[in-house]
């Protein structure tokens, strides 16, 4: 389970590091519910791959913690120009904001899957 004293050990990025400890709960706690959102499944607290997936979620949303980019998200904004006239939105595929984390996810729930025989059902046959 991810902690902010945990996470400031393990990122080497200044904006991690320099970030109180209460904003950083609020990044782990708001980086596990998007990670639920995504697999469609509870978080798995003992799940080291998991882990990593949590942990990228939560160094990258640290270092996209400004205004700007936290209003951009909130409106759907993928891209802006600079003058701010033009602007692409996507609303197609549920994300978590970030391409590293989605394929690391994708990846985590290939290896559930196959580790788990693909269902919850057995049948045995006397």
């Amino acid at each position: 389970m991810l902690t902010p004293e945990k996470v400031k050990q393990q990122s080497s990025t200044r904006a991690v590091q320099e970030m109180t400890p209460e904003r950083l709960s609020y990044l782990i706690d708001e980086a596990k519910v998007r990670i639920e959102l995504f697999t469609a499944r509870p978080f798995a607290d003992d799940d080291g791959r998991l882990e990593v997936a949590h942990f990228r979620l939560v160094e990258a949303m640290a270092l996209t913690d400004n205004d700007e980019t936290l209003g951009a998200e909130a409106r759907g904004i993928v891209s802006e120009s600079d003058q701010g006239y033009s602007w692409s939105v996507e609303r197609a595929a549920v994300t978590t904001g970030s391409p590293l984390v989605d394929s690391l996810l994708r990846q985590w729930m290939t290896f559930t899957a196959e580790a788990t025989d693909g269902g919850n059902v057995k049948a045995m046959i006397l």
